[in-house]
């Protein structure tokens, strides 16, 4: 596994470490203090670097401040991580994720506003800022092109 990986137009706060094995894709935001973790199970008196696991974070995906991201899961795509949030699980794309463990408890748009609340995505929603229209397929929601 090579070092970590920073997409374009990445924004990392303070006391931000991108640890090997972490995946920036690009428009992320990493907000301050946030923390990636990269080995399950660590020990200070036992070497675990081939026990290394992957952090993917897709494009245009937020991570609140003081949130904790462990290490083995991808965010999804637009996903936002509220801060003090704790990532123990995948997070789908587009989804409001807050608490510890961390929780999907809404929807959000591409732009970076909340569209709906609720564990499951909406059937439909129309973004009332950018007017980006999306609809719910396979209990994850996409934006609809047109």
């Amino acid at each position: 596994m090579n070092g970590g990986r920073i997409g374009n137009n990445v924004k990392i706060q303070n006391n931000v470490s991108v640890y090997t094995g972490v995946v920036l894709e690009d428009d992320v935001f990493c907000g301050p203090s946030m923390v990636f973790t990269n080995v399950a199970t660590p020990r200070s008196h036992v070497s675990r670097k081939h026990e290394y696991q992957s952090t993917v974070v897709g494009r245009g995906a937020t991570i609140g401040a003081n949130a904790t991201i462990v290490c083995g899961h991808t965010i999804g795509r637009f996903a936002f991580i509220g801060a003090g949030a704790v990532v123990t699980r995948d997070v789908p794309d587009h989804a409001l994720v807050v608490g510890n463990p961390a929780r999907v408890t809404g929807w959000m748009c591409a732009c970076g506003l909340k569209l709906a609340s609720g564990r499951t995505p909406p059937r439909e929603a129309t973004c009332s800022t950018c007017r980006g229209m999306y609809r719910a397929a396979d209990d994850v929601l996409v934006r609809v092109e047109g």
